[in-house]
C-alpha cells in the first residue's frame, strides 16, 4: 500500500488527538445507549439511535488503530476527509458522505510493509468487524431493553450493513477485500 495512492484527507490529526476524539465518541454513545435504557418514553428511542450513530462514526478507525498497534504497525495519524468509496454510494447519500468528516487511521508504508501478514489482516479486518459488533450490537441491546424502535433500528442496520459488507470485500481498496489478500498470504505459506 502506498500513500500516494490513498485518498488526500482534508487535514490530519495525530494520533493522540483523533484516538481522544473517537474514545470520547465511544464512551459518549455508550452512555447515551446505557442511559436509553433507564429513561422514560420516546427519549429511550432518541437516545438508543444517538448512541448509534455517534458510536458508528467513533469506532472503525480506532479499532484499525489499536489492533494494528498490537500487531507493531506504526501510524501518522488520522487523515479527516470524506468517504473514501463515493461511487458505492446512491446519489443523495453520496453528497453527504463525501462531505461528512471522517477519519481513517493513517500507517507509515514502510511499517505497514514490514509488519507480518497476520498483523495487517487482523488491522484490516479490525474496522469493519468492529463496526459490525457495534452497530448491530446496539440495537440488540436495545430490543433486550425492550426500547421502542430497537427493532426497526437493528432491521435499518442489517440492510445498511449488507451492502457495506459487499463492498468492503469487492472494492480493491476495501478494509474486507485486503484482509482476505493478506488471509490468502498466509494460508499459501502454510
Amino acid at each position: 500500500m502506498t500513500q500516494d495512492r490513498r485518498m488526500k484527507p482534508w487535514f490530519m490529526l495525530s494520533s493522540d488527538a483523533g484516538n481522544l476524539i473517537q474514545m470520547g465518541g465511544l464512551l459518549v454513545g455508550c452512555a447515551l445507549v446505557t442511559r436509553a435504557a433507564r429513561a422514560r418514553g420516546p427519549w429511550r428511542t432518541r437516545l438508543l439511535l444517538g448512541g448509534w450513530l455517534v458510536t458508528y462514526f467513533c469506532d472503525h478507525a480506532i479499532a484499525h488503530w489499536v489492533v494494528g498497534r498490537l500487531g507493531g504497525i506504526r501510524f501518522v495519524g488520522y487523515g479527516v476527509h470524506g468517504t473514501t468509496a463515493p461511487d458505492w454510494y446512491p446519489p443523495g447519500v453520496r453528497w453527504i458522505f463525501r462531505h461528512l468528516p471522517l477519519m481513517s487511521a493513517r500507517t507509515y508504508a514502510d511499517s505497514l510493509h514490514a509488519a507480518h501478514p497476520e498483523a495487517r489482516m487482523a488491522m484490516y479486518f479490525a474496522g469493519p468487524l468492529l463496526t459490525l459488533l457495534m452497530g448491530l450490537g446496539i440495537p440488540l441491546y436495545g430490543r433486550a431493553a425492550r426500547i421502542g424502535g430497537a427493532g426497526a433500528l437493528l432491521l435499518g442496520a442489517g440492510m445498511w450493513f449488507t451492502p457495506m459488507v459487499v463492498v468492503e470485500v469487492l472494492r480493491d481498496r476495501g478494509d474486507l477485500h485486503r484482509g482476505w489478500r493478506e488471509f490468502r498470504r498466509l494460508a499459501k505459506r502454510d
